[in-house]
């Protein structure tokens, strides 16, 4: 009897977050025929619509002109910073967006928005057992919330960006590193291809890591898949590397910001450019010094250096967004877990004013500074800096902690 209750405990909570989905799609949904609008995944469905219904390559100017006039009703005007609507993503990205190339737009972007507001709290479960934090019951329910309602959880959602399918296969795969379900992990790391510029200096670490510790397993795994993405889809269109590269060249010409390290260096404008390859340079040096330190180490020195990783990269790199600080989640778990570790009851309280400061502030800074429908540059600056020195902070735990006898580190 007691079997047969838990059975239907069960079958009711499937029921139960069934009906939470379906009733989670249908109010985006209605959303977006009153709210058009997500021009991230617009760009993106119009060049799988054209490639999977139409037969014409996604990154066809006619493809780029048809997002346009979709998104402004004529062409864009790149000169007042209207965006061009390329694809601009590498082809074996149209894994994940094929299939929504086959609904209407309205459909495809409902079920899209959907998609990214069940993966927010996926990623900050994923990030919480990364961490191998115990938060409370309550705790542990805002996080999930916190991560779909902040600014940057929010606006991934409402702009429809892929970043957050991207951070949850950066995440789930360290996770999988971290169970030693090196197949699942060397998977996800080539999947995470698709964005390129998110997970391009954490996959060379994860692989020249995984030398020294010899776990062939996954690096064959990764490197074998990623053979047979980009294979598949060179078969499929045998120049699309030579159209994607062509489709960046042209992406600075309608995007006006840099890397935040050069959103920091503006500051000095006399100097801007030479502070913004000097900091470039510092951050990268210090990140490989911090690579070669965890070669050949425990889980927790090389998840924290992975964290490292991700941090710096959103600090340097060449493009980035807002919306693909969602990866950040997890590395603010890190930092939160610690805390809990290190201060027990204080660490909570902590963590309780942290998470209502960045939910506070982010939205309060983007409503004082935003002009128009444009977020200002300031945006980009608070939590990657706020994040790395969190990082910083708990290196010392990380590194030298794990040799001290039991109990002392507290």
């Amino acid at each position: 009897m007691i079997i047969n209750n838990s059975n239907w405990l069960r079958v009711l909570l499937v029921l139960f977050i069934l009906a939470m989905i379906i009733g989670l799609g249908i109010a985006n949904y209605r959303f977006v025929l009153q709210a058009p609008g997500g021009n991230d995944f617009l760009a993106r469905w119009v060049g799988a619509y054209y490639w999977v219904v139409k037969g014409v390559n996604p990154y066809d100017p006619q493809v780029s002109l048809a997002a346009q006039e979709m998104i402004y009703g004529r062409p864009a005007d790149p000169s007042n910073g209207e965006d061009l609507a390329h694809f601009v993503y590498p082809l074996p990205a149209m894994i994940f967006f094929a299939p929504f190339g086959l609904l209407t737009y309205p459909i495809a972007r409902a079920l899209w928005m959907t998609l990214l507001e069940i993966s927010l709290p996926l990623l900050t479960l994923v990030g919480v057992q990364l961490a191998r934090w115990k938060p409370s019951g309550a705790l542990l329910v805002f996080l999930l919330v916190f991560s779909v309602v902040w600014y940057h959880g929010f606006r991934s959602v409402v702009v429809g960006q892929f970043a957050v399918v991207e951070a949850l296969l950066m995440a789930g795969a360290l996770l999988a590193i971290q169970r030693r379900l090196d197949s699942v992990a060397g998977i996800l790391l080539a999947l995470s291809i698709a964005k390129p510029q998110m997970s391009v200096l954490l996959i060379p670490f994860v692989i020249l890591w995984a030398v020294r510790s010899k776990r062939w397993e996954l690096i064959s795994w990764t490197l074998g898949s990623m053979v047979v993405l980009v294979g598949i889809s060179l078969a499929l269109i045998p120049n699309w590397p030579l159209l994607w590269l062509h489709q960046l060249i042209e992406y600075p010409k309608y995007t006006e910001l840099g890397p935040p390290i050069s959103i920091l260096a503006g500051l000095v404008p006399s100097a801007s450019k030479g502070i913004t390859y000097g900091l470039t340079a510092l951050a990268l040096l210090y990140l490989v010094w911090e690579w070669v330190l965890a070669m050949g180490k425990e889980d927790r020195w090389f998840q924290w250096t992975a964290a490292l990783t991700i941090v710096i990269t959103n600090l340097v790199a060449f493009r980035t967004a807002t919306t693909n600080y969602v990866v950040l989640l997890p590395v603010l778990c890190m930092v939160f877990g610690m805390w809990c570790g290190r201060w027990s009851r204080r660490g909570t309280i902590f963590t309780w004013l942290a998470l209502f400061i960045i939910l506070i502030g982010l939205w309060g800074l983007f409503l004082s500074t935003v002009e128009g429908n444009t977020e200002s540059a300031i945006m980009y600056l608070p939590l990657p800096l706020l994040t790395l020195l969190g990082l910083l902070w708990s290196r010392w735990w990380t590194v030298s902690a794990p040799r001290l006898p039991p109990g002392l580190w507290r």
